[in-house]
């Protein structure tokens, strides 16, 4: 009971991070209101389409560490929370919880912005816009769908005796940890398949120098002609 206290929450937040993906890649691939409806209101991009879609199985993989980093965050960040909030009536503590969530989502958003600020240090630039982006996606899904982990954390966490849960949050944590530095190493692979599975195109012929050729008859010949 005590694990399940710990991480259904967490892993319900996972499921619905996979799920806005799937609706954000359907909208893309569908043309009518609901679609775009969908799109624009219900589904965020927490997971870029173009990890969804890269070489099998580069997708499935970014995809599930994707989700096991915000279970891996929420876990983390519910466990601290409850220390802190056990005594709070039960809409705080539903605030409290959804909040979680969409700093959970935000975390793994980070992760990405977190490398391209790093590079750009290291070369010199200026990061991408992209920084931009995927927080904001991030943090639009926890507004949208944080609530459902926060109310089942809510029914889960109220009749628990009070104790400290600072070994769960820090497990927590290693797990988001890992998941984000696999996830990292998972794209530089990713980015290596996508230019594998793009064709080459072919070598182009050898163009005609004009130098005049002589033949064994004596005669000479331009081989332009």
């Amino acid at each position: 009971m005590r694990l399940l206290r710990a991480w259904a929450p967490a892993l319900l937040a996972a499921v619905l991070w996979l799920l806005s993906a799937g609706l954000e890649l359907w909208s893309r691939r569908s043309a009518g209101l609901v679609s775009r409806v969908v799109d624009h209101l219900l589904a965020p991009e927490t997971v870029p389409v173009s990890q969804l879609t890269a070489p099998a199985p580069w997708g499935a993989v970014m995809a599930g560490l994707s989700a096991l980093a915000v279970a891996g965050a929420c876990a983390a960040l519910l466990a601290l929370v409850r220390v802190r909030r056990r005594e709070a009536p039960a809409l705080t503590a539903v605030a409290a919880y959804w909040m979680c969530c969409v700093l959970a989502g935000a975390a793994v958003a980070a992760v990405p912005v977190v490398v391209a600020v790093v590079q750009a240090l290291v070369e010199r630039t200026m990061p991408s816009s992209l920084a931009d982006t995927l927080l904001l996606s991030a943090a639009h899904w926890g507004v949208v769908w944080g609530w459902a982990p926060a109310l089942l954390a809510r029914l889960l966490d109220r009749d628990a005796q009070p104790r400290s849960r600072l070994g769960p949050a820090v497990s927590a944590a290693l797990v988001y940890v890992a998941a984000a530095v696999a996830l990292v190493v998972t794209v530089t692979a990713a980015d290596a398949a996508w230019v594998a599975a793009v064709p080459s195109a072919p070598e182009p012929a050898p163009a005609p120098t004009g130098v005049l050729e002589s033949h064994p008859d004596g005669t000479v010949r331009d081989p332009l002609t």
